[in-house]
């Protein structure tokens, strides 16, 4: 028997993009029911309709609704009427994410619940899983935290696939350095962690990276022990050449536009093509498209800018596009510290 609601976990104003973008791809079959701010839950209107796992990019999480509790035993309950096969992961996070990073004492409230919910549900002989790396199907229990210990704690879960966050909520617990040059810096660092590549030494390898002024991405990439490549017509904050001196690394800051590239002087098969130009996908990706054909990057991470509700509603149109020259696997979504604008890795 189908669960008659799933939910939807969104950045802050993202709301609305997530409600078109669910109503234009699902005809109706999932219609708008309980609403707080950076969360959604949806009623499946159609007998027999089953949601794939991933309702919209502009969803961080997907699931079924179990709803709302008001006490660990309520959860435990639930829990226990699920009647999993399997050994479950449990993710406690809050509802309210900042874009900027979640603070301290809002991650210490999560991670006091889910000590105790995991404690409670060990006394009834349920066994949680811990083991890396996470697993196509692993049964994922969402614990949503509100604003205050008076809200109601929400609670739902998902599967696991390829594309999903293993960090509870799709929060990585990274927060934006006061030294680095942007939030560039923070974007892609929460991308690395989103796919697991935070992980992969990448020390030595050369990276390209598309739109880099002032430099917060290109800063994340020489930590990384990466030789860099910049491109943007903009100034570079004085402190990447910095950075790259202390890290031994290479920086190459080339003044153009990546409309006016060179391919032939650029690097062959880098480990990263990068790419957070200021411009919409139509304007950007037929060059990304060309000098990925010049270049063949084994890794690409983009950031395509949504500016507007038209640009929005054609996300899936971009994406497309991205896996017609992209290396697969194309996966999208949008970050937390994404604003108007969402994220795709490749290969």
């Amino acid at each position: 028997m189908n669960a008659p609601f799933r939910f939807t976990t969104c950045r802050a104003g993202s709301e609305a993009t997530l409600k078109r973008d669910i109503a234009a791809h699902f005809n109706g079959g999932l219609t708008p029911a309980f609403m707080k701010p950076q969360l959604i839950t949806w009623k499946v209107r159609q007998p027999g309709f089953t949601p794939p796992h991933t309702l919209s990019h502009f969803a961080r999480v997907s699931g079924i609704s179990l709803g709302l509790c008001h006490s660990v035993s309520e959860i435990t309950d639930h829990v226990r009427k699920l009647d999993a096969q399997k050994p479950l992961r449990l993710h406690a996070f809050p509802r309210i994410t900042p874009e900027d990073g979640v603070p301290t004492e809002e991650w210490r409230r999560s991670d006091a619940l889910e000590a105790d919910i995991r404690h409670a549900l060990q006394q009834t002989g349920v066994q949680w899983e811990t083991r890396l790396p996470y697993a196509p199907g692993d049964l994922i229990l969402d614990v949503i935290v509100g604003e205050t210990d008076a809200e109601p704690i929400f609670l739902g879960h998902h599967e696991h696939q390829p594309a999903s966050h293993t960090h509870p909520g799709g929060l990585p617990r990274i927060t934006l350095p006061e030294a680095v040059p942007s939030r560039a810096w923070l974007k892609l660092e929460q991308a690395l962690a989103w796919r697991g590549w935070d992980k992969l030494d990448l020390r030595g390898e050369t990276a390209l990276d598309l739109g880099c002024a002032p430099g917060g991405a290109t800063s994340a990439l020489l930590q990384r022990g990466m030789h860099v490549l910049g491109v943007d017509t903009g100034d570079m904050d004085s402190r990447v050449l910095q950075l790259a001196k202390a890290q031994n690394v290479r920086f190459e800051h080339w003044r153009t536009a990546a409309g006016r590239l060179n391919l032939t002087a650029l690097p062959h098969e880098p480990a990263v093509l990068l790419c957070d130009i200021n411009l919409a996908p139509p304007d950007v990706l037929p060059h990304l498209a060309r000098i990925q054909d010049a270049i063949q990057a084994r890794r690409l991470i983009l950031t395509l800018k949504l500016n507007t509700p038209a640009l929005e509603d054609r996300a899936h149109e971009f994406i497309d596009a991205v896996r017609r020259f992209a290396p697969a696997p194309v996966f999208a979504t949008q970050l937390a510290a994404n604003r108007r604008e969402i994220c795709l890795t490749c290969g």
